[in-house]
């Protein structure tokens, strides 16, 4: 037999390329309808699951399943908050800062303030009405 050109075969289907891309086109096709089945399954399964612990839960606690945290507002009892007592006239804090000489120091603020002296320089200090100098503060002209 002389050695010549083998003749190749058509192959069913097409060429090869493209034969190979419909191939795994049908597959994805099919694995994508499988699943949606699959999830299908188990949906329902899930929905069979829930509805039996539903009522395995009112068999055991009866029929109104409890509710979880504080009750609605309108279902609550005793007193009715009592509401904050408004303060009259200007804040404690503007009849301190009169008080104060130009230049202070924080144990000035405490002799008139108290407690409140921290809240009292914070709010100032804020209000850009004072500024850090030295040792003490000194008040900014407004």
């Amino acid at each position: 037999m002389p050695r010549g050109r083998k003749k190749r075969r058509a192959r069913r289907g097409g060429s090869g390329a493209l034969s190979v891309v419909r191939a795994a086109r049908v597959a994805a096709k099919n694995a994508l309808a499988s699943l949606r089945e699959e999830i299908r399954q188990l949906t329902t399964k899930l929905e069979n699951l829930v509805a039996e612990e539903r009522s395995f839960k009112i068999d055991i606690f009866g029929s109104a399943p409890a509710r979880r945290g504080r009750p609605p507002k309108q279902g609550r009892r005793g007193r009715p908050p009592k509401a904050a007592a408004r303060r009259k006239g200007p804040p404690l804090a503007e009849r301190y800062f009169k008080k104060l000489a130009s230049s202070f120091t924080l144990d000035d603020v405490r002799k008139l303030a108290g407690r409140k002296a921290g809240i009292s320089l914070a709010q100032w200090s804020r209000a850009k009405r004072i500024r850090k100098s030295g040792k003490g503060y000194t008040k900014v002209a407004a």
